[in-house]
């Protein structure tokens, strides 16, 4: 039998697509469930639902949310303004009026939507702010050009042999790597059902539960067991994006976990100070690191069938760890200062993607799993 019945080539790709779709989708998925944060207590209005765009000028603001707002919205319209472009088949003129439209009436519907719920005060200088981040996004893009555009992450794809359509891999990837920054029961915990478990006070389990958690003195051994499955799991996941045969694909499986352990860093900087930076890197963390890299070099070349199989398993064992395990002190104290604030809108989405995350996860590998060459028997 040939070697390339054994070793059948991943799917054609074909021409390939942009992934401004993509990216445009889950970009305002989270723009809509940061500004609906909490989701709770919806509620019939008192007046009419645009009354607010006739109510005077909010007396207490600030250039700094102001500009957040603005920001905000600009990647919408970049991204909006390219994939009506092709899409549609429009010149960018005017694809970029239809993504900045597209932006506002976006913003003026949420903000609308904001007076169902008691905890958040919808205002037309928000809905400004918006629409001037779409208009800059739009225009932004329609000075650069839609094939510029698409060039860039075609570019960066060729320079790093990276394998046909892998926009929604690099997603799940970089919502792994944001929901870092949310304090966690455990260092690269995500999926964490107990703590969302409804009637559970703040972080506890309910209490049906407690019988079933490891005894405290397993908790260090839990940990690095959770972090080495994690580590085995986004090293097997980034080589995935990988071509078939591609250069440099160590530093590529790498950057993950490095990023990662940069953003823990600076999370536990921010909220606990500088000399705690290092905090989370405890006696589990550091041998689950180690493990996991040891994991990931015996197990991070076999065949894409296998790796795929293998991320699963990984993924679904580190979650039943991390819900089983109790929390360890470096998480009670990081949410002892955690409030959210000003920022309770990105706290909102920081914790629905880490708790998500794992499910998401084993759902994309399951669908490349579908597509994934099988190796006859001989």
């Amino acid at each position: 039998m040939s070697r390339a019945a054994i070793h059948p080539p991943l799917s054609p790709s074909g021409p390939s697509r942009p992934a401004s779709g993509v990216w445009l989708a889950a970009y305002a998925g989270a723009v809509v469930y940061a500004t609906l944060h909490p989701w709770s207590g919806w509620r019939t209005p008192g007046t009419w639902m645009f009354a607010f765009l006739a109510e005077p000028w909010p007396r207490w603001w600030t250039g700094f949310d102001v500009a957040v707002n603005v920001a905000a919205y600009v990647p919408i319209g970049i991204l909006a303004a390219a994939w009506l472009a092709r899409r549609l088949s429009l010149a960018m003129l005017p694809a970029a009026v239809l993504a900045a439209l597209g932006a506002a009436a976006l913003s003026l519907g949420l903000e609308c939507l904001q007076a169902l719920l008691p905890d958040r005060v919808p205002s037309r200088l928000d809905v400004l702010a918006n629409a001037a981040g779409g208009v800059a996004g739009a225009a932004a893009a329609g000075i650069v050009g839609r094939r510029r555009i698409e060039h860039w992450p075609r570019r960066l794809r060729d320079a790093l042999s990276m394998a046909p359509h892998p926009a929604s891999g690099l997603l799940l990837l970089c919502a792994w790597l944001m929901a870092q920054i949310y304090p966690q029961p455990m260092v690269f915990a995500t999926g964490d059902l107990l703590s969302a478990w409804p009637g559970a006070p703040g972080s506890l389990p309910p209490a049906w539960l407690s019988p079933l958690l490891l005894p405290h003195e397993f908790e260090p051994f839990a940990e690095a067991a959770g972090v080495a499955l994690t580590v085995l799991a986004i090293g097997l996941l980034a080589h995935e994006l990988i071509r078939p045969g591609g250069t440099g694909i160590a530093p590529v499986v790498a950057v993950p976990i490095v990023a990662a352990i940069a953003i823990r860093t600076g999370a536990s900087a921010a909220w606990l100070g500088a000399a705690n930076a290092f905090g989370w890197m405890n006696a589990g963390a550091q041998g689950g690191l180690l493990a996991g890299a040891v994991a990931l070099l015996l197990l991070g070349w076999v065949r894409r069938r296998t790796r795929l199989r293998l991320a699963i398993a990984a993924i679904a064992a580190a979650t039943l760890l991390f819900n089983l395990a109790p929390p360890n002190a470096y998480y009670l104290s990081m949410r002892a200062t955690w409030s959210g604030g000003a920022w309770i809108n990105v706290h909102g989405l920081l914790r629905a993607l880490a708790l998500v995350w794992p499910f998401a996860a084993i759902a994309w590998c399951a669908w490349r799993l579908r597509d994934a060459p099988r190796i006859p028997r001989l």
